[in-house]
């Protein structure tokens, strides 16, 4: 065929669709469809030539990636044999979309596309959505989600031109040793297969897709595999009529408008040896007599070995007619199989009167899914159209549903205390960067490794020594298969592995597969079923297992005699869940505007790059990084970078200390800070209420300014004994430089009347020293051992230097007038400094994941991980305005303008609630929590790189402009 030809076709097609409407309402399609006559059918029938109609009853694989040839191939058979059908296979949507086109352009009766699609369009087509089988669908409890994934298949099938999908499978798993059905069952019960079975049928044909079950009677007990040999079912009659068409019995009169009869020898109906697709018995007096359907009777691809045994190609096409049929799929020789038929109507075997019935049922088939309106398919954003958020949030739910924990002794899931035990994870048969490893580390410091299947002894010998002394090993399981004569293609050393590490620590096995495998594992303490092995099924895994999502999976089948069908622990959500905006009822669409604002502020050079972090009802539904580290462009900004928080160490450090001190009754908030600090005794500071120093009310001066009074013998360039202060490269403090320089400065310096509210970094030093003195130990460490280790906050630190990769730490300032250097890991602000890094005001550093982990902890009531950190009352007081006409503090947090006038022009969006917490940061950060949205959003830049005097961040209103795309987002729904 010539290739201008095909051009031309397509382009004639794509100008007319843009002259027709661009879409058409799809309606719900239902058996009476078929059974009904019309007049369009009608009037089509009485045009068709015998060729014509015995066309109609041929279907034949199509592929979109198919070569000129081919499409020729296909183009003769639509020309001259007038097949009524094609099934597409491999491909891609795009292609696909042009080729339907294309064909239904030359075929004078249109075509009636199917998809054998079982777990949607990834089965065949390329550049699509990964959605689960069918097996893990038989896991969720929400039957709901399986309708809705019917529906969705249904959308996805017609935006490339499929109108009939060759599924659901209603086989009964019964025999886990058969090797063609296993996953693609949606498990061993009849009737839970049954439930999911019909909720996927609805979906399908109330989306407009006829839904055509298989593998009639039934796949499921069966030992061989039909593609190369024809498998016997060796089921009585009794027991048939009970498992193998029990499902058909309840689809059929739900609805179910085709059905796809199986080469399976059943000798229970018909002793003739013949598959079930030539059987009269099985295709008619069972199937359309004794359970009454009325649909379209379709027979599994005659290519198949199991169809071909006992006769010709061509005569196994003829029995299948007059077996019952109503379409052949794939016969060998369309010209051969035509001219067999006739000879078969000749010598009686078939009648044109029941040809007329199949072609007639045929063609109302193609009129209730809306082919006799000849629209071609709109070419244009095919896989945007098919890839949309809505599709990807569903994917999202019936894998997190899907999920299934057989087995948790111990209550080892979802882990509790990060911070009490040494917790490795390793991926056996997957890179060590996949999503598992990655998900379970940002929930706390988790020592990661990775081991292929079939990798040496050595290998082993050595992971197997490197997780010695490990209390908890998560274990993943990946590239196992459904072969079970193979183990599931676990080979013996990582079965030894597994054995071994669960005979000394806590072992979490996560298999992402067949869920038959882990009859190798019976003495797993925890064992949790992923199903499928893709990035998404990883993830979630790892979320279940740190509990940013709970469980409600159930085993779909029974897997040998420890692990029955419907098992499966019930758990709940624990920490932060990394979902979908749609999770949160917000659309991804809604949200995009913060993009365009971000990156406007790394273009317009307001920053070299910043983070942006937006966590709805506990799930993380926005995360994403933008710019470099530095105006070079040398390296891009990640969302696991860690940033100077500046004044947002306020909040995050100091007063998480001060609360629980205040909440153990160790200090109260109306006393002096003299009472608590010996050192302050002697100065006017002495009286100070603490209060007063939490809301800035205290009269302090804003700063002193130490680094302008720094003589020669208070630091050296080398750090020795007597000068251990880091201050940055190549610059160190004396010993003792804070105790006996800046704390008696801040003391000595002048005290205003307090009442006024005049912002003082002053305030959070003193408070450190309350914190410090009436606990006893050092603010970095008390706040690491009581908040960030258990939280599981590994990025969260002062001078992250000393504890994280140089290459995660985002640079400030190019100080030019006092440290003269690039500053890198060590805190921005001059005063921190000074103090060895770490301040009340000042010096914590962390990812924006860290510090969103901390304000849910604050928006759940003191409550995360499964540990109580505050009582919500504590909290409360805290975080509450608390003199309102003077200051829109609380104590040690920032809150949003109290005039609603002033509010809109503040620091935060104009909607936030009167109960909203957080602070801003110098270097160009911010975090704001407002419990009444459940709602935090962390900002993180490095606006003062190269230069401090950079305004543009807040010049050009960047943070709260980002703040209102998300409150607009949650307001529009």
């Amino acid at each position: 065929m010539p290739t201008r030809f095909l051009r031309s076709s397509l382009l004639l097609f794509t100008t007319l669709f843009c002259l027709s409407a661009k879409s058409q309402t799809v309606n719900p399609i239902s058996i009476n469809q078929l059974t009904t006559s019309s007049n369009w059918v009608d009037s089509v029938f009485r045009t068709l030539t015998p060729d014509q109609k015995l066309g109609q009853l041929m279907m034949i694989t199509a592929y979109s990636r198919a070569d000129r040839s081919q499409v020729g191939r296909i183009e003769e058979l639509i020309k001259y044999y007038h097949i009524g059908g094609l099934m597409f296979a491999q491909g891609g949507p795009q292609r696909q979309v042009n080729m339907v086109n294309y064909y239904q352009s030359r075929a004078t009766i249109p075509l009636l596309i199917s998809m054998d699609a079982e777990w949607g369009l990834s089965m065949r087509l390329d550049s699509t959505i990964s959605f689960p089988r069918q097996m893990t669908l038989g896991a969720i409890t929400d039957d709901k989600l399986i309708y809705e994934f019917g529906k969705e298949m249904a959308r996805q099938l017609r935006r490339v031109g499929a109108t009939m999908s060759f599924s659901p499978v209603l086989d009964i798993n019964s025999n886990q040793w058969n090797p063609v059905i296993s996953t693609r069952s949606f498990g061993s019960d009849k009737h839970e297969v049954t439930k999911r079975s019909i909720q996927y049928m609805k979906g399908l044909q109330d989306g407009g897709v006829i839904a055509c079950a298989k593998h009639f009677p039934g796949h499921g007990d069966t030992d061989d595999d039909s593609h190369t040999s024809l498998p016997t079912l060796f089921r009585s009659v009794a027991t048939m009529d009970s498992v193998e068409l029990y499902p058909y019995k309840q689809l059929i009169p739900a609805g179910l408008m085709g059905v796809m009869v199986g080469h399976i020898n059943v000798p229970a109906y018909d002793k003739s040896g013949n598959p079930a697709s030539q059987s009269y018995n099985l295709c008619s007096t069972l199937l359309k007599n004794q359970i009454g359907f009325k649909g379209l009777v379709i027979t599994d691809d005659l290519n198949m070995k199991a169809a071909n045994g006992n006769f010709s190609s061509t005569e196994s096409a003829v029995k299948s007619l007059i077996a019952g049929n109503d379409i052949l799929l794939n016969p060998e020789s369309i010209p051969a199989t035509v001219a067999g038929i006739k000879t078969a109507i000749q010598r009686g075997r078939l009648s044109w009167i029941e040809i007329d019935a199949k072609v007639k049922k045929v063609l109302a088939a193609k009129y209730a899914v809306g082919l006799n309106l000849r629209t071609p398919l709109d070419t244009k954003n095919v896989i945007a159209d098919i890839k949309t958020n809505d599709a990807k949030y569903l994917n999202y739910e019936l894998v997190k549903n899907s999920l299934t924990l057989v087995r948790n002794q111990k209550s080892l899931l979802p882990i509790v205390d990060v911070e009490k035990q040494k917790i490795a994870a390793v991926s056996i048969g997957a890179e060590l960067d996949n999503s598992f490893l990655n998900t379970l580390a940002r929930y706390g410091p988790v020592q990661r490794y990775n081991v292929w299947m079939n990798d040496e002894d050595s290998s082993y010998n050595s992971l197997l020594k490197s997780l010695t002394g490990v209390q908890t090993i998560i274990i993943g399981l990946h590239s196992i298969d459904t072969n079970v004569k193979d183990n599931f293609a676990i080979s013996e050393n990582a079965r030894k592995l597994i054995v071994q590490l669960s005979k000394t620590s806590n072992v979490i096995l996560t298999v992402f597969g067949n869920p038959y495998c882990i009859t190798n594992f019976d003495y797993v303490p925890a064992i949790l079923i992923g199903y499928d092995d893709n990035s998404l099924a990883r993830n979630l895994a790892a979320q279940a297992i740190m509990g940013g999502i709970g469980l409600s999976g159930k085993l779909p089948v029974t897997v040998g005699v420890g692990f029955k069908k419907g098992d499966g622990v019930t758990t709940k959500a624990t920490r932060l869940e990394y979902a979908m905006p749609e999770a949160a009822g917000i659309k991804t669409s809604d949200l995009n505007k913060i993009d365009s604002i971000a990156l406007d502020g790394v273009n317009k050079q307001a920053y070299p790059g910043c983070l942006v972090l937006v966590a709805k009802d506990g799930k993380v539904i926005y995360e994403k990084a933008f710019g470099f580290h530095t105006y070079d462009k040398l390296i891009p900004e990640q969302t696991t970078d860690v940033f100077d928080l500046a004044s947002i160490t306020k909040i995050a450090a100091t007063t998480q200390g001060i609360m629980r001190l205040y909440e153990q009754g160790r200090i109260d908030m109306d006393n002096s800070f003299g009472t608590y600090v010996p050192a302050a005794r002697n100065y006017d500071k002495s009286g100070i209420l603490l209060k007063n120093l939490m809301t800035h009310q205290a009269g302090l001066t804003p700063m002193v300014a130490f680094h302008n009074h720094l003589s020669g013998d208070e630091y050296e360039y080398d750090s020795t004994a007597n000068f251990p202060i880091r201050v940055a490269q190549d610059f160190y403090l004396r010993k003792g430089f804070f105790e006996k320089v800046m704390l008696p400065r801040m003391l000595a310096s002048r005290l205003n009347t307090p009442g006024k509210y005049v912002y003082s970094d002053l305030s959070m030093y003193f408070m450190q020293q309350v914190l410090q003195d009436v606990s006893g130990q050092k603010l970095q460490d008390y706040v690491a051992l009581n908040f960030y280790k258990p939280l599981g906050l590994s990025t969260m630190c002062f001078n992250p230097r000393y504890h994280l990769p140089l290459n995660r730490l985002i640079p400030t300032e190019n100080d030019k007038w006092f440290r003269h250097q690039l500053l890198l890991g060590d805190v921005h602000d001059p005063g921190a400094a000074m103090s060895g890094g770490v301040a009340g005001h000042a010096g914590l550093f962390s990812t924006a994941n860290d510090l969103a982990v901390l304000m849910q902890m604050l928006l759940n009531g003191g409550i995360y991980g499964g540990q109580q950190y505050f009582r919500p009352e504590t909290i409360q007081k805290f975080i509450a305005y608390q003199n309102p006409t003077i200051s829109r503090r609380g104590l040690g947090f920032d809150k949003p303008e109290v005039s609603m006038k002033e509010r809109s022009y503040g620091a935060t969006a104009k909607e936030v609630s009167d109960d909203t917490f957080g602070h801003t940061g110098f270097t160009g950060t911010c975090v704001w929590s407002d419990p009444k949205y459940n709602l935090t959003y962390v900002f993180l830049s490095n606006r003062v790189c190269p230069d401090a005097d950079n305004n543009k961040l807040g010049g050009m209103g960047i943070r709260p402009k980002i703040h209102q795309v998300v409150y607009d987002a949650i307001l529009k729904q």
